[in-house]
């Protein structure tokens, strides 16, 4: 009797991830306080500051994070713009009512554990699909490699250094690779 090779169905995408509303109010509502111009081209996008949904599609995300790369920061490079949405990123998500209850342990944790609860904290922001592998880097440095296709990574490298200047270290963090399926950043302390 032949047999046929059994053919498996082709795998289903996962759906695009989606960012909650805290995300969006942490970067445009408290940190870069929207108004004019910008805040009419993010309604234009699909978010309104004052009527905001539960979340949005990644895309818009990304879409209202290179907006914002262009209108508050045209003089810099798409590299440290990014890096600077990141680091006001967090101190505006660290006002929201999630970002507080993280933001307020940082200090007490330290950069080591801090940088251990990053699943847990992008998951908080809307991210739990994005792998986190951490490894050492001698005593006062980790080696993070993200599985994150949406955002850049200078913005992730400038909302860390920010999360450890909350944990009280100042970090140098550099994007050491760069992929379409994700990115690796050095942290040291």
């Amino acid at each position: 009797m032949l047999m046929t090779p059994t053919r498996r169905p082709p795998e289903t995408p996962l759906p695009a991830p989606r960012v909650p509303a805290s995300a969006f109010e942490g970067l445009f509502v408290r940190a870069l306080k929207a108004e004019g111009r910008l805040a009419q081209e993010l309604e234009a996008l699909g978010y309104r500051m004052k009527q905001p949904e539960m979340d949005y599609p990644v895309q818009l995300w990304q879409r209202a994070v290179a907006l914002a790369r262009q209108e508050v920061y045209p003089e810099l490079s798409e590299e440290e713009a990014y890096r600077q949405l990141g680091r006001r990123f967090i101190t505006g998500f660290a006002e929201t009512l999630i970002g507080r209850m993280a933001a307020v342990a940082l200090p007490m944790i330290g950069p080591v554990r801090a940088l251990e609860r990053v699943p847990r904290y992008l998951a908080m922001m809307g991210r739990p699909d994005i792998e986190v592998t951490l490894t050492p880097a001698g005593d006062r440095g980790r080696r993070l490699y993200l599985t994150d296709r949406y955002n850049r990574p200078d913005l992730m490298a400038g909302g860390l250094e920010r999360m450890l200047e909350l944990a009280s270290v100042q970090p140098r963090i550099t994007v050491e690779e760069r992929s379409a399926e994700g990115y690796r950043l050095l942290v040291r302390w």
